[in-house]
């Protein structure tokens, strides 16, 4: 199919004439097919012009998901080990997924502090997550390698 832009004077739409023999539907679809990629354009460029907005937003607040990483709230990509004494990014994490993810606050009526201390509030709700997200069964208190997929890919 070859197609020709025809000029277009300024405040006049993009038009395309057909060679001899070319049928007006065909037009019609490459016309429909620009507009989706014009449309699409400027979507992207909105959304590109809007990034650093949004990268610069606190972090508990921007828990969303990530290819490579599942739900990721800004603190620690990682799956470190973590129980009652721990400190760090990666506690701040699990407190951040906790209350951002999950009903947590809803069912305690408490919002779990984020400040990279692994203490004896942050055991209860780490337990209340195993507990009611994968079962009494893994009730322990302790993030690994089961906490964290749940708290990075699990259902909500």
């Amino acid at each position: 199919m070859s197609l020709r832009p025809s000029a277009f004077p300024a405040g006049r739409a993009l038009r395309f004439r057909l060679r001899a023999g070319r049928s007006a539907a065909r037009a019609g679809r490459v016309r429909r097919a620009l507009a989706v990629v014009a449309g699409t354009a400027v979507l992207l460029g909105g959304a590109l012009a809007t990034a650093p907005a949004a990268l610069a937003a606190p972090a508990a607040d921007t828990c969303r998901g990530v290819s490579t990483v599942g739900l990721y709230c800004g603190y620690d990509p990682g799956t470190k080990w973590a129980e009652q004494g721990s400190k760090g990014a990666h506690v701040k994490e699990i407190q951040a997924l906790i209350n951002e993810t999950t009903v947590y606050r809803k069912a305690s009526g408490k919002r779990l502090s984020v400040d990279g201390d692994f203490g004896p509030v942050t055991k209860a709700a780490v337990t209340w997550f195993q507990w009611y997200y994968i079962g009494e069964s893994a009730s322990d208190g302790i993030v690994g390698p089961q906490t964290w997929k749940e708290l990075r890919y699990g259902k909500r």
